[in-house]
């Protein structure tokens, strides 16, 4: 999350669509002000100066290496507040004019698969217990449900009422307000440049947006095709703001 009242922006990220990276393309382009300004940092740094003072002792990590726990998980309840939360809090004007980042829901799904299953690797109970909340991934792990249409069916049928599989699973839109500008991941650096350039602020390298372990390709090839379907159907919102993203900056 980032609220620049220096220059009238803001940048919220939904989970899983490259929002850190997207943060430190903003926070490296001159257009924050890291001393007054709002914005969070991955790995739950307390400043940009502490990042890359750490940064620059490893050896310039690429920003996909930096651990993201290093001081726990809790930024993460800022990291990844939805629009309506941020009014609520008072920290940004309706109107500000918002940025953000959108992936295809199929990829966006097969993206939770994977960190749960190949990253994560730990139960419900042990997720509750460490960062306060779990997701519906999490409960797959002691009840070895792992095969994507058995996953997809224990989640949307079994699971949906869950509290916590209702918030993790929340459509990537309801993150954002409807006048923001999505940059689809495909290309980020390119639009994320032009939107910079646009306001006068540095362009920084290609930052490389961090990925799960697996390729999504053994999910997405062996998810039914109904069952893509229904997954289309839930996030039809999702898949418009991503096509409209993709038709805007390709």
């Amino acid at each position: 999350m980032i609220i620049s009242n220096s220059n009238n922006f803001a940048v919220t990220r939904a989970q899983k669509t490259g929002g850190a990276s997207l943060e430190i393309y903003f926070l490296e382009s001159g257009l924050v002000d890291t001393n007054n300004d709002i914005y969070t940092l991955e790995g739950g740094f307390a400043s940009w100066e502490e990042f890359k003072a750490y940064n620059d002792a490893h050896d310039n990590l690429k920003y996909s290496e930096l651990p993201r726990n290093l001081y726990g998980y809790d930024y993460l309840k800022d990291a990844q507040k939805t629009y309506q939360e941020i009014l609520a809090d008072g920290q940004a004007p309706a109107d500000m004019p918002w940025v953000g980042t959108i992936r295809h829901p199929l990829h966006w799904l097969a993206s939770l698969y994977y960190y749960a299953n190949v990253r994560r690797k730990i139960t419900a109970a042990e997720s509750l217990k460490k960062y306060g909340h779990y997701t519906p991934y999490d409960l797959h792990i002691a009840q070895k449900v792992s095969e994507p249409d058995a996953s997809f069916d224990f989640v949307f049928d079994e699971k949906w009422e869950d509290p916590n599989v209702i918030d993790s699973l929340k459509a990537q839109t309801s993150y954002y307000p409807e006048h923001v500008q999505l940059f689809n991941i495909e290309n980020i650096h390119e639009h994320v440049s032009a939107f910079i350039t646009a306001k006068g602020g540095a362009v920084t390298e290609r930052i490389e947006v961090r990925k799960s372990d697996n390729d999504p390709t053994y999910y997405l090839e062996n998810l039914s095709a109904d069952r893509k379907q229904r997954a289309l159907a839930i996030y039809a919102k999702d898949l418009t703001a991503w096509e409209a993203a993709y038709a805007v900056h390709n």
